[in-house]
């Protein structure tokens, strides 16, 4: 019998498979783990997508609201454009209408006028008024001021016809008065009537346009000037009177010069009298009369005037009667006040007018010669009664 080796007897038997199956799998195992971490690594990147599309959808949401307001400002911005280019326009309409009416306040009330030179001014203001009419006309108007530009029409309109009624009246009043030189009081209502209709031209364009325009600039927040358009002067209101209408027509009729009156206007034709008369001159300030026989010593103030009275002491109306002021001092300069003007002066009647001054006219240290100067209307003769000098002595008022 053979003798085993024992090397052989105790060699280590082979490794059953299934043993060999579950360590290959354990020798196995590392790699495969590394894989699965190694797939896990993109789902980070997948998240960063829904944060680009969130900052992309904040980036279009920006521009879309800063685009909305960028429209907004632009719609506004021609809105406002459009309104203040409208005020600008009608603006022009409203002060070259009220330089016309300007014109015939002062070619009414100019001294020595003449029936046919009011007539002439008359055509020339009309054609004038005309234009501002047709102006007025081609204005487009933004939405909320639609429903007033007609009364801007209208009221430009309105002076076209006051203008034309009231030269129509006037032709009738002057050859009513024929050769008497007086205008009969029904003519003179009837110019009275026309004039009428030139103060509600005020009326409809103060209350119906200027008022109503304004209230719809500031509901929308637009910065324009709706300007003012007067036409009749205050100064004319009393003359939709037909008595005060009958007194300044027959001034009208009154100042009609005398071919040979020689250069000085010293004639008229109706062979009246005409002049007028300083009556008194106040220092306003202190309700005090000056007395042109001493140093009248009054108290200086931030306003000052002095109130001078003028007595029409002719046998017809006057118009337009101006007084003068200079003062005068020593180390000081003459200084002319505005000029004061009484509108119209009956005879026998008396009128007032203030003209105003400050300190800077005045001086302290010495004496201040104030001299009143009432100018002479047409067909005056004597100018001695028409001047007044009177010496002032300024003081600090007391505390």
């Amino acid at each position: 019998m053979a003798k085993r080796d024992s090397r052989t007897a105790f060699r280590t038997p082979p490794m059953p498979a299934f043993l060999s199956f579950f360590d290959d799998e354990h020798d196995e195992a590392p790699p495969e783990r590394e894989t699965r971490r190694r797939a896990s690594t993109p789902s980070g990147q997948r998240g960063k997508g829904p944060q680009r599309l969130l900052v992309l959808a904040v980036g279009v949401l920006i521009v879309l609201v800063a685009g909305y307001f960028l429209v907004q400002r632009c719609q506004r911005d021609r809105e406002v454009s459009a309104y203040q280019s409208y005020v600008q326009q009608a603006n022009e309409v409203a002060k070259a209408s009220a330089t016309v009416g300007s014109e015939f306040s002062a070619a009414i009330l100019t001294a020595g006028q003449t029936p046919d030179g009011l007539n002439q001014a008359l055509t020339r203001q009309i054609q004038a008024q005309q234009q501002a009419v047709r102006n007025a006309q081609t204005i487009e108007a933004p939405d909320g001021t639609k429903a007033y530009q007609p009364f801007l029409v209208q009221s430009m309109q309105y002076r076209v016809s006051g203008l034309q009624g009231t030269q129509k009246a006037l032709q009738s009043a002057f050859d009513a008065a024929g050769t008497t030189g007086q205008v009969p009081l029904e003519q003179a209502a009837a110019v009275a009537a026309t004039f009428q209709r030139l103060v509600a031209s005020d009326v409809v364009y103060t209350d119906s346009y200027q008022d109503p325009v304004k209230g719809a600039l500031a509901e929308r927040s637009v910065n324009a000037t709706v300007e003012n358009s007067q036409f009749v002067d205050p100064k004319l209101i009393e003359f939709a009177a037909p008595q005060r209408m009958q007194s300044i027509l027959n001034a009208l009729l009154g100042g009609v010069p005398v071919d040979n009156g020689g250069e000085d206007g010293g004639g008229t034709a109706d062979g009246q009298l005409h002049g007028t008369t300083l009556i008194s001159t106040v220092f306003a300030a202190g309700d005090i009369q000056l007395d042109p026989s001493i140093v009248n010593e009054v108290d200086s103030a931030n306003n000052m005037a002095f109130a001078v009275t003028v007595q029409n002491s002719g046998d017809a109306t006057e118009v337009a009667i101006k007084i003068n002021v200079t003062l005068r001092a020593k180390g000081m300069d003459d200084r002319t006040l505005p000029t004061g003007e009484i509108t119209t002066l009956d005879p026998g009647a008396e009128g007032t007018v203030e003209i105003p001054f400050g300190l800077s006219d005045i001086v302290f240290d010495d004496v201040v010669t104030a001299k009143v100067t009432v100018e002479k209307v047409p067909g005056e003769e004597n100018v001695d009664n028409n001047i007044g000098v009177y010496e002032i002595q300024f003081r600090l008022k007391p505390a």
